[in-house]
């Protein structure tokens, strides 16, 4: 077997569920995960916005925060911050080298190597626990009961974000099973929050944590939240407030929602922490590539939107924030993704739909997603290379005194490569 010669180079072993690998990985570097104090958040949608308002909260209370989240928009080194600011470029590669040598060990106990988001999820604790972060948040790559993230044995909070169908052909084809692979992460008496609206996702979520003699807070039943004019009202053990809230969307709302669920469990359990604090995390929290403006003149939004649940909040977002509107979507998935429903549900705010394939080895053919935009009736385009996309969105958008606006969708590793196009790093380097 070839040694690898950079952590880029364990992508090709894809993804490796189970446990045994990580925990013989992160043995060799002295088990980094056994020191910090977590919050482990697993979900379908939101998962990464929910990850970085804990964040924020946890850096306005006074503590150095780590936070690690995937996928990356334009730069691997996005996964990794420390109070928002993401790990330093030589630093990064010094990590790489000491990991990769643990993987040298690793292959020669197990005869394999770790994967590459095994190898990263290592990288970070290594790195948070020698930065001395006195909280680690840390979100599931994928489902959550063999994620290598679950390899945190005794975490200080879970939350689960709502659960969609996704990743079918690896969790399962039923909402239900899905859902207790994503809530494999509630431990023995750990304390928990999720919202769903999902009834099955909800009481598979309830019975795991009875099961595990989690206390689980249910958004909706143990805490409530409702939009208001400027933002919106949070209610529940300990707190009732208006929130000034400068997040546009329904979902992030509820995502800003059930870190304050988060926070207010953490309270209880002996942090300290004021509703001001809380305020000040919600104005302050960035998260790009979640409608996110990239320019305004022609209007190009981008959001990450991969999945049906995503899809109709990206909707239902545009039909309010702007009426009336048609959109050009700049579109690609990958091959795992339920692309027709997103179609379908996109097609009303349609007026072109620009087909290309996202920079990914698990992209999905281009042809097949045309024809899902075809049988909605949508007039389309088919350009495979998506900088050849990007350029023709670019010059439809604008070539009228009425341009129409031009949304970016379906994938974030379409959208961080255009991004990346279009402004570079620019608001990455810290959040």
């Amino acid at each position: 077997m070839t040694r690898p010669r950079s952590l880029e180079s364990l992508e090709r072993l894809g993804w490796r569920f189970g446990m045994e690998t990580i925990r013989a990985l992160l043995s060799v570097l002295g088990d980094p995960h056994l020191s910090l104090k977590c919050v482990h958040v697993a979900g379908s949608n939101g998962k990464g916005s929910t990850c970085a308002f804990m964040s924020s909260y946890l850096r306005q209370c006074g503590f150095q925060v780590g936070l690690y989240t995937s996928p990356h928009l334009s730069n691997i080194r996005e996964r990794f911050r420390i109070n928002g600011a993401w790990i330093d470029e030589i630093e990064f590669d010094n990590y790489s080298k000491k990991i990769l040598k643990a993987c040298e060990k690793v292959r020669k106990r197990l005869g394999h190597d770790p994967t590459h988001f095994e190898a990263l999820t290592a990288l970070a604790f290594l790195w948070f626990r020698d930065k001395k972060v006195e909280w680690a948040v840390m979100e599931v790559g994928l489902g959550g009961r063999l994620d290598a993230t679950n390899v945190i044995e005794n975490p200080d909070l879970s939350l689960i974000t709502p659960i969609g169908l996704e990743h079918q052909e690896i969790l399962g084809k039923k909402i239900s099973k899905i859902a207790w692979e994503k809530a494999g992460i509630l431990k023995e008496g750990i304390p928990a929050a999720t919202i769903q609206y999902n009834s099955t996702a909800l009481n598979t979520i309830r019975k795991v944590a009875k099961d595990r003699a989690v206390h689980l807070w249910v958004g909706g039943l143990d805490f409530l939240y409702t939009r208001q004019r400027n933002g919106f009202h949070w209610e529940g053990p300990g707190l009732s407030r208006l929130f000034i809230f400068p997040h546009r969307s329904d979902f992030q709302i509820m995502n800003a929602s059930l870190a304050i669920a988060g926070m207010q469990i953490l309270q209880q359990n002996g942090m300290k922490g004021k509703p001001g604090q809380i305020q000040r995390s919600m104005t302050e929290m960035k998260w790009p590539g979640r409608l996110e403006v990239l320019r305004k003149k022609p209007l190009i939004l981008l959001d990450g939107a991969h999945n049906p649940d995503a899809a109709r909040a990206l909707v239902s977002f545009l039909r309010k924030e702007y009426p009336r509107k048609s959109w050009i979507v700049l579109n690609g998935f990958l091959k795992d993704k339920d692309y027709g429903t997103c179609a379908k549900i996109l097609s009303p705010l349609t007026t072109l739909s620009l087909v290309t394939e996202p920079p990914s080895d698990r992209t999905e053919k281009g042809e097949k997603i045309f024809r899902a935009w075809e049988r909605e009736g949508v007039s389309s385009l088919l350009v495979r290379d998506w900088k050849k996309a990007l350029v023709i969105g670019l010059i439809k958008s604008g070539v009228s005194s009425n341009p129409f606006p031009l949304l970016i969708t379906g994938s974030l590793y379409l959208g961080g490569a255009c991004r990346n196009r279009l402004i570079g790093y620019k608001g990455l380097e810290r959040i």
